[in-house]
């Protein structure tokens, strides 16, 4: 007889630890294809989380409930789901040529619903078809169900550690998931089935193709980025997105997720710089915030400036760029009047500053972590650091022609943010916002003088074409816009800004869109009471069907816990810099917390005997005393460190595993007809909650009354369990 090394039992334990470690990191790769695919349009991460998890939902419900898989199943599960990883990665960096796509165009909106499709449903059914039966394979060794959660939560903590780590010792996205291949390789080879030769053989085989393609995987991904790029100089994956670089005609091309973001024959810089400069006399201290390779430092060193301070957050970027900047370019950078500053803007800005102007060239809020430097909260840091006559500088890219109720509504949100801290606002065709603590100049012969006194060095701006900005029917016509009533103000807590921005983006593939209102509701109470009334008619009738009852309490736990975890990650982006930063250790803290909460409720519920029902209470009580709090906290909390954040995740997570476990025991008499149902619902429960805080509940209602929102459901479930 053969020695086992590995007992059974142990074997389904990594097996379960496998498919976390899986499920998160080839979940977080392919977001990253994807959102580099889609040109970083953030609302692809919330449908594409959405796909995943129904996908994962679909896979653990695949199959008869008495159903016991054998190990060469899971071991085959495992093997495909290596195929299907990397042949994502082939498709997805491909799709543009695939489908005819032009370069920089968006393909048709059903067309990037199909390819959300084909990219995720496939990887996140084999996900959840691998958590059912390895948690089958596991209850087989006479476990918990709630164990197996919990197990599989532990491997969903490296994972999530594994995608931080790869961003931070800069390995390219390709390379993590190669990684990923491998662990699931050595896994599978995990077999006790008798043809052990055969799986020796096979396993080497797929393990030596993954370690080559894992050897050769800088050359593999520079040439899949080629396909997207043909004069690409240099590509890589950073914790602030993918940088990209291309040179043609000696023109430099610097794109972010693929996005263009700078390039070097743009006359942008020397538009922005110059006429808002001339609103000042004198132009001593001067804050860049962000784009400053762009020519802005350039520009401003045409000046009588003193000194400039240049904050830029991804370090990266301007390591990488310098390099292939032309001289006109990467010159200003050195020079001994500019410092560069590597740090978050809102967070270099809470300490005392006075600078005669702000000039921020952060790309325009296309997303949640962009729309923090146009709110209300931001603008009011930069007029605290400015001196009693400094102005502040801005451009938001924009149609120079027609605007469309969305793009007007957007911009009034952004208008009437800078309105609660600026005096004197100005706004020229282009997008130029020029906002002062003071009065700003309306005759446009001082600023003729004002150029022609400094004499810069220009290309575009002229004493004509000042005159012409100032005096053309587009400028009239853009102050009447922005004089029109509106009560839309972008806030952090409210962030109207980004609404608008999705709306315009889903424009593009619907053009009656563009003409629509979007209706911001004001009736909050009401929608709360309504909520209230629908949820207490429900509860009355499935009270007595306990199986169906038990899934709903599952389907709001994971609901109210999806929701108020997407809710902090936007409390803590808002004041504490960049998410992709800490994004890793922020789910990993939400992982541990599940993992914590699943085995302690299976530890302690034998204590509680007849009387799991007062368990349950407990737990969705701490539920709403924990969104209660963050409620209560909103505001102060958010000038608090990641410590704060990462244990408030844990009690998230903790808390709704916790209600999962619950579930598994309350009444039940056979935990494994409930795998394929609890962990569906829990699934869906995640989902609807993502899309419903990303798309309505916190663009539309704001975080606050987002919060009180899943205190009405937490007490849904308490009506349920009582």
């Amino acid at each position: 007889m053969k020695k086992i090394l590995i007992s059974p039992k142990t074997i389904s334990i990594i097996y379960l630890c496998a498919v976390g470690f899986f499920s998160i990191l080839a979940q977080v790769v392919i977001l990253r294809e994807l959102n580099v695919a889609f040109y970083g349009i953030e609302l692809i991460y919330v449908l594409s989380f959405g796909i995943w998890l129904i996908g994962s939902a679909a896979g653990a419900s695949i199959g008869k409930r008495a159903f016991v898989p054998k190990r060469n199943h899971i071991q085959f599960l495992f093997y495909l789901s290596n195929l299907f990883l990397l042949a994502d990665f082939v498709f997805i960096r491909a799709l543009r040529k695939s489908f005819g796509s032009v370069a920089g165009s968006y393909l048709p909106f059903f067309q990037q619903i199909i390819i959300l499709l084909i990219a995720l449903i496939p990887l996140s059914i084999i996900a959840g078809l691998l958590f059912q039966w390895t948690a089958k394979d596991f209850l087989d060794k006479n476990e918990t169900l709630a164990k197996a959660y919990a197990v599989e939560s532990v491997g969903g903590v490296a994972g999530g550690l594994c995608s931080t780590l790869s961003l931070s010792l800069r390995i390219n996205n390709f390379s993590t998931a190669l990684f990923c291949c491998l662990i699931l390789t050595i896994v599978a080879s995990l077999s006790l089935e008798k043809n052990r030769k055969i799986n020796k053989l096979f396993t080497s085989l797929i393990f030596a193709i993954t370690f080559l393609l894992f050897v050769f995987n800088q050359k593999i991904d520079y040439y899949m980025n080629l396909w997207n790029h043909p004069f690409l100089i240099k590509s890589i994956d950073t914790p602030y997105g993918r940088i990209s670089i291309s040179s043609f005609e000696n023109q430099i091309n610097v794109f972010i997720d693929d996005a263009l973001a700078y390039e070097t024959s743009s006359f942008d810089a020397e538009e922005i710089v110059h006429l808002s400069t001339l609103q000042l006399e004198k132009i001593d201290n001067v804050l860049v915030l962000g784009g400053g390779f762009e020519g802005i430092i350039n520009e401003l060193l045409k000046l009588p400036v003193k000194k400039i301070e240049y904050v830029e957050i991804n370090k990266e970027l301007i390591d990488i760029v310098k390099n292939y900047l032309p001289e006109n370019l990467s010159n200003p950078l050195r020079n001994q009047k500019v410092e560069i500053i590597y740090d978050d803007p809102r967070k270099f800005l809470r300490n005392k500053h006075s600078y005669d102007l702000i000039l921020i060239g952060m790309p325009e809020p296309m997303s949640a972590q962009n729309n923090r430097f146009y709110t209300k909260e931001f603008f009011q840091q930069c007029y605290n650091s400015l001196t009693q006559t400094g102005i502040l500088t801005f451009r938001i890219r924009s149609s120079e022609n027609i605007w469309t109720n969305q793009l007007k509504e957007r911009n009034k949100s952004i208008f009437n943010a800078l309105k609660t801290s600026f005096k004197d606002i100005t706004v020229l065709p282009g997008v130029i916002f020029i906002a002062s603590k003071s009065n700003l100049i309306k005759d446009v012969s001082l600023l003729v003088n004002r150029f022609n006194e400094r004499k810069p060095e220009t290309k575009l701006v002229s004493p004509q074409y000042i005159n012409y900005i100032f005096t053309n029917d587009r400028f009239y016509e853009i102050q009447k816009i922005f004089n029109e009533p509106s009560e839309n103000i972008n806030t952090d807590l409210q962030p109207v800004c980004y609404a608008y921005t999705t709306s315009i983006w889903l424009s593009k593939f619907f053009p009656d869109l563009s003409y629509k209102k979007i209706p911001f509701q004001n009736s909050k109470k009401e929608l709360l009471i309504i909520a209230l009334i629908i949820l207490l008619v429900f509860s009355l009738i499935i009270r007595k069907f306990s199986n169906f009852k038990r899934i709903v309490i599952v389907f709001t736990a994971g609901f109210t816990g999806m929701i108020l975890e997407v809710i902090l990650i936007i409390i803590y982006q808002n004041q504490n810099g960049i998410l992709y930063r800490d994004i890793g250790l922020l789910l990993t803290s939400f992982m541990i917390g599940l993992s914590l909460g699943a085995y302690l409720v299976n530890y302690f519920v034998g204590s509680f005997k007849e009387k799991e029902k007062y368990l349950g209470i407990m737990l969705i009580i701490s539920f709403l005393l924990l969104n209660l709090s963050v409620y209560y906290l909103m505001k102060t909390i958010l000038q608090s460190s990641l410590i704060i954040f990462l244990i408030l995740l844990l009690l998230d997570g903790f808390l709704t595993a916790g209600i999962f476990s619950f579930a598994c025991f309350y009444k039940t008499e056979n935990q494994k007809n409930l795998i394929s149902q609890l962990y569906a619902s829990d699934l869906i429960g995640g989902c609807t909650g993502s899309l419903i805080a990303s798309l309505i509940l916190i663009p539309f209602y704001g975080l606050p009354f987002s919060i009180l929102f899943l205190a009405v459901m937490l007490f849904y479930n308490l009506i349920l369990i009582k």
